[in-house]
């Protein structure tokens, strides 16, 4: 309607139903954040609750300890190991490789950025990556230690 100033309520009563059914409407995060929990020997376990996000998200690891930045950027991806809950203890034992992880140069946007964090990307590619998918969870080893250690997983949907 047009403007009326002798009846505004006559006048803005679209914009603020329209602004209402907006405000109410509940949209899905493209980012779900996938809760890391220690466990015994230096591993720490993250599960999956939705089956889903294997086959349609991509997965950063946030990681922030009291090195300097750049050696955690070089080292963490050659000294940390992802892989399915279900094989984590195989390839430590057997000292293969899990899954492969990229330092990022810039936290995704779609995450919360964190000032002193690092980024890295989980490849979702390769035979590992295949038994993640049928997997119910992360599982990340260490095998080095790092003063002040904290991590943070995300799935970020496509």
């Amino acid at each position: 309607p047009p403007y009326n100033h002798e009846n505004l309520q006559q006048t803005f009563a679209g914009i603020f139903s329209a602004l209402r059914q907006s405000l109410s409407m509940v949209l899905e995060q493209s980012a779900v954040s996938l809760d890391l929990v220690e466990r015994k020997y230096g591993i720490h376990v993250a599960p999956i609750t939705d089956p889903s996000l294997t086959k349609t998200a991509s997965f950063v690891i946030a990681v922030k300890a009291d090195i300097p930045t750049e050696m955690l950027r070089t080292r963490f991806p050659t000294q940390a190991k992802l892989a399915p809950v279900e094989n984590i203890r195989e390839l430590i034992s057997t000292q293969l490789p899990g899954l492969r992880i990229r330092p990022l140069p810039v936290a995704p946007r779609q995450i919360p950025y964190h000032a002193g964090f690092t980024y890295f990307e989980i490849d979702s590619t390769g035979e590992l990556w295949a038994a993640m998918q049928q997997s119910g969870g992360f599982a990340v080893h260490l095998g080095a230690e790092y003063p002040g250690l904290i991590m943070e997983l995300w799935a970020i949907r496509s």
